[in-house]
């Protein structure tokens, strides 16, 4: 009792000397009061690969934030410290982008690792699809369902990158300063390999196609030939 006395004048303070008098309801948390996406410059200008290099973006096409609200209830202790008697909510306001980002001028052969905010992204938490740009290649079905059928543009000649609902609490509830492994083939034997091997391998694992792992201690496991995010042995 004495507790919950000395939450509600708590509150009653907080009240009058910040917010004045309100209503109740449930706490809310941090807001965006601006839901517009801005980080494109005009004018810059779009790179062209050969070999392979890692490379920033530009935004070529967003949609305002997407705004989401999750209710939290807390339970408090009923009488005799037992049931589950409501002791108050909050509210939490998770955000969304969906955006393109123009990689490369001209066709590229694929992309490798993608670093937001210079640490390494996890691409297979996120759904998103990748634009080689090539001069035949369609319009995203994203960009097509939100700007309409006849009025999105395919971007042809241009690579890029379109992510879908990202979420951005990870990064401040802001886009992410992005940037690609780009590779792009400069001979047509590129395409025809399929493996490299560096002689002498140092390592037990290095020709493994699978990946190895080792206990570390306490239930958890280390890979051996596993460096990077993107699942690949390397």
């Amino acid at each position: 009792i004495g507790s919950q006395i000395g939450a509600f004048a708590g509150s009653y303070v907080d009240q009058a000397l910040f917010g004045g008098a309100s209503a109740p309801g449930p706490s809310l948390g941090p807001r965006l009061r601006d839901l517009h996406v801005t980080g494109s410059t005009e004018g810059a200008a779009i790179p062209r690969v050969y070999g392979r290099a890692r490379l920033g973006g530009q935004i070529i096409w967003a949609t305002e934030f997407e705004e989401q609200a999750v209710t939290h209830t807390a339970q408090g202790g009923g009488k005799g410290g037992f049931g589950g008697g409501t002791a108050g909510s909050s509210v939490e306001y998770r955000y969304f982008a969906n955006f393109a980002v123009a990689i490369a001028d001209g066709e590229i052969t694929g992309i490798g690792r993608v670093w937001a905010d210079g640490q390494e992204l996890d691409l297979s938490a996120y759904t998103y699809r990748v634009h080689l740009g090539g001069e035949t290649q369609s319009v995203d079905s994203l960009i097509e369902a939100r700007e309409g059928a006849g009025n999105a543009p395919a971007f042809r000649g241009t690579a890029y990158i379109v992510f879908e609902r990202m979420a951005l609490a990870a990064f401040g509830n802001r886009l992410p300063q992005l940037s690609f492994e780009v590779y792009r083939a400069v001979e047509p034997f590129g395409g025809g390999i399929r493996g490299v091997v560096l002689i002498p391998g140092s390592g037990e694992f290095v020709y493994a196609t699978q990946e190895v792992t080792h206990e570390i201690g306490g239930g958890e496991n280390a890979a051996l030939n596993v460096h990077t995010r993107q699942r690949d042995v390397d």
